[in-house]
């Protein structure tokens, strides 16, 4: 029988699984375009990005009625970009770095749009536990990653005199990606090509299979 939570036994729980994790024990990792020239590392710049955000993922619903009963059912998966945010330095480096990818994915001077396979990249985030060696991959608890990630837009960066403090000229960078997966879940279907998964699928329901008797739809 479990025993009933004490919130004063709160840390001692938290502390046996590891301890509270911190929001800001992070790193990111960025991965351009094997096509992609660019005058600035992309590890150059991975220090500086003071912010990110571990994915969300949603699915999309429909309402089928089934004898007056509306059920909410999952048809599809949405997944919303993330942002990046990153110090500015006086060289521009990292505001550079994006913009290169930008310029990459639409030339501004022939305006031509590049084939989708040669502007993506991929993005990984990584956590660390207070009591990791360093904080660097390899030494993480947690990481997750953007599988087929791009710059869908690059935010302006503020430039004032009634600031001078390093956020003022930092700036975000919506990132979009195909999907996501991390060190605790890993998708293989996304791998397969549209025919691949429906042959895949209709074996699963092949009516000669007596073990299939039982199932229905897709």
């Amino acid at each position: 029988m479990q025993t009933p939570f004490n919130p004063s036994n709160f840390l001692s729980v938290a502390e046996n699984k590891g301890g509270i994790a911190k929001n800001s024990r992070f790193s990111v990792s960025i991965v351009p375009p094997t096509t992609m020239s660019s005058s600035v590392p992309a590890e150059s710049i991975s220090f500086l990005c003071k912010a990110a955000e571990i994915p969300s993922i949603t699915y999309d619903t429909t309402e089928d009625r089934v004898y007056g009963i509306e059920v909410l059912k999952p048809y599809g998966v949405t997944f919303e970009p993330i942002t990046l945010s990153f110090y500015n330095v006086n060289n521009f480096s990292p505001r550079i770095f994006w913009e290169e990818w930008i310029d990459h994915i639409q030339p501004q001077r022939s305006r031509n749009m590049t084939y989708y396979d040669n502007i993506i990249g991929d993005i990984k985030i990584y956590h660390y536990s207070e009591d990791a060696l360093e904080p660097n991959p390899g030494f993480e608890n947690y990481y997750c990653q953007l599988n087929e990630a791009w710059p869908v837009k690059i935010a302006e960066s503020e430039l004032s005199w009634s600031e001078d403090e390093p956020d003022a000229a930092a700036f975000d960078v919506q990132i979009q990606y195909k999907y996501w997966t991390s060190s605790k879940r890993v998708v293989g279907s996304f791998n397969q090509s549209a025919g691949e998964y429906t042959d895949s699928r209709l074996a699963e329901f092949d009516p000669t299979d007596p073990k299939n008797s039982s199932k229905r739809g897709f």
